[in-house]
């Protein structure tokens, strides 16, 4: 991680893509007066809810301390070190958050699931909800065809994606529907105007979790906005403003197949929900907006009349 560059006010980060706690560690050898605010917004999963804290806490603080310690050793790249270093990420985050924060450089934290958000304020970290929103540069009405009926974007991740995205492949081939599949195997991934082009020629866009308890919100804000119906399976409410039937069609996986036949078919029925995505995707659940309500809560903070991450609630 680079020097933290001088007479800055506000250090902003999100995902993570990278090592946060090098990020940290930075701004920890800042004197206390010359230190930055932190905010991060994260975007990752969370280890299974199902679990029971005590279990997750520790295992996180163990990650953690283990990423750190190879970091600071130099080691986390080398072999045989190097082969830990993908694994149990999810663990990692939450030690890694929750050490920031109780070392009290973690002035503001933000996360794009409101479940998530609501577990971490439960258990001691402050976190507001902030929604993931579209970008402009990543939607465009190019008038194109929608000439592929489904559309999959995105890495398989796990055997449970994998084997459900399989399943409903074979359950759609009697029907003479195909999904275009780009996962970096059949075909290689997309960016840009490459992803916006396909977007518009792709009438559905599929959804499918890696885990039963998955935020995957940050598809639709790609997809809406170029007017791609969103199918998915039955989600939990991570982000209040998307409605099922609304913004975007929910299905059980068993009838997923029989869902995307009929929505291929009712384009009436389709392109009602997919302008109402649009509308929603380019008015309210922007980029900017979420982007705008954080940096107003740490003017906030840094006025001297604001509280730390989210203390507020959602």
């Amino acid at each position: 991680t680079a020097r933290v560059p001088d007479n800055i006010d506000i250090v902003f980060s999100f995902a993570p893509y990278g090592n946060f706690m090098a990020l940290v560690d930075r701004l920890a050898e800042l004197p206390a007066p010359q230190r930055p605010l932190l905010i991060h917004w994260n975007t990752e999963g969370i280890p299974d809810p199902h679990l029971p804290w005590p279990l997750i806490y520790p295992a996180s603080q163990l990650r953690s301390w283990v990423g750190r310690t190879l970091t600071h050793a130099g080691l986390e790249n080398a072999p045989p070190f190097s082969a830990f270093k993908e694994r149990m990420l999810r663990y990692r985050y939450v030690g890694d958050y929750y050490n920031a924060y109780q070392r009290g450089l973690l002035t503001i934290f933000a996360d794009s699931s409101v479940i998530y958000a609501q577990i971490h304020r439960k258990h001691g970290l402050p976190t507001t909800y902030l929604p993931w929103g579209s970008v402009p540069e990543w939607y465009e009405d190019m008038h194109l065809p929608r000439d592929i009926d489904v559309l999959w974007l995105g890495k398989r991740g796990t055997k449970r994606r994998s084997q459900l995205l399989d399943q409903l492949r074979a359950a759609l081939t009697p029907h003479g529907v195909q999904i275009y599949v780009v996962d970096n195997e059949e075909h290689p991934y997309v960016f840009g105007r490459q992803r916006t082009e396909m977007l518009n020629r792709a009438k559905i866009t599929l959804n499918i979790t890696r885990t039963w308890f998955d935020d995957n919100f940050s598809r639709f804000s790609m997809a809406a906005p170029n007017r791609s119906l969103i199918v998915s399976e039955p989600m939990l409410p991570h982000c209040l403003e998307y409605k099922a039937g609304v913004h975007y069609v929910s299905s059980p996986l068993d009838e997923l197949a029989g869902t995307i036949v009929h929505y291929l078919a009712a384009e009436d029925e389709r392109r009602r929900i997919v302008n109402n995505a649009y509308q929603l995707l380019t008015t309210e659940l922007t980029m900017v907006n979420s982007v705008a309500r954080v940096m107003a809560q740490a003017d906030a903070v840094l006025q001297g009349g604001g509280q730390q991450a989210g203390k507020n609630g959602a």
